[in-house]
């Protein structure tokens, strides 16, 4: 039997879909689990003043390809909300997951290894594919730490230390979507792993919020140039850098 988690676990959920808040409930509840609902930000209710204030564009043209939607940015500052919690209360170690999510029954098992690891910023828990990642470290016979020169998109499921949400909450301010900016973990020196196989997968069953928020598309605006060089950082990252040192894992 899987000891008992002491790590939160933060659900982010539009106070509009609480449809999906309770799906995942549900699922988390079969499984022993207990989650605490975070209400999030919806980007469309953000004020001039208030995007002004944690978006910078200048940023946002020079290092992504179009300009951030409302919906990414409500996203993001939802993630941001949770990482300032984590400093705000020093909590050790959290789970946040998105509300859109199917929960498989090996998903207490893998938080049960994550209270075991020591010295990593975050550890995805999930992702919309099925990846294998760059090198492997065995934790269990089912369970392996891995980490990554392409880190995957999403932020549907993860792990993320108290060291972790400092360095991501050193930007000032936004401009790239929440999920790109993992991608560019060089940049804060930021670690990112998973957990294989995963647990934890996007829901089919819900359409994107950001979705929603942006018309059924994220790719209105991009221009070619833009587009190009932000390939070209993207692609720099991937073929310099390891997204965290395995050699450097412990466990408790």
């Amino acid at each position: 039997m899987t000891a008992a988690i002491t790590m939160p676990i933060w659900v982010i959920n539009l106070d509009s879909s609480f449809e999906r808040y309770e799906s995942t409930v549900k699922q988390l509840k079969q499984l022993g689990l207990t989650a605490e609902r975070f209400s999030a930000v919806y980007g469309k209710n953000l004020t001039a003043e208030q995007v002004e204030a944690c978006y910078d564009r200048h940023l946002n043209k020079s290092l992504f390809r179009r300009p951030l939607s409302p919906g990414e940015i409500g996203c993001y500052l939802s993630h941001r909300a949770l990482w300032q919690r984590m400093v705000d209360e020093n909590i050790v170690v959290a789970i946040v997951l998105e509300d859109d999510i199917e929960v498989e029954p090996g998903f207490p098992d893998v938080l049960a290894l994550v209270e075991k690891l020591q010295q990593w910023d975050m550890i995805k828990l999930s992702d919309n594919r099925n990846g294998q990642g760059y090198q492997s470290l065995p934790l269990t016979a089912d369970y392996r730490l891995v980490n990554f020169r392409k880190v995957p998109n999403c932020t549907t499921g993860y792990a993320i230390s108290l060291q972790g949400a400092k360095k991501l909450l050193a930007r000032p301010k936004i401009f790239r979507p929440v999920d790109v900016d993992l991608q560019f973990y060089p940049e804060l020196d930021f670690t990112v792993y998973s957990i294989l196989p995963y647990t934890v997968w996007p829901s089919s069953r819900f359409e994107s919020e950001i979705d929603l928020m942006s018309g059924g598309s994220r790719k209105g605006g991009t221009a070619f140039w833009h587009n190009i060089r932000y390939r070209v950082q993207l692609g720099w990252v991937r073929k310099t850098a390891i997204s965290g040192d395995l050699s450097t894992i412990s466990q408790s």
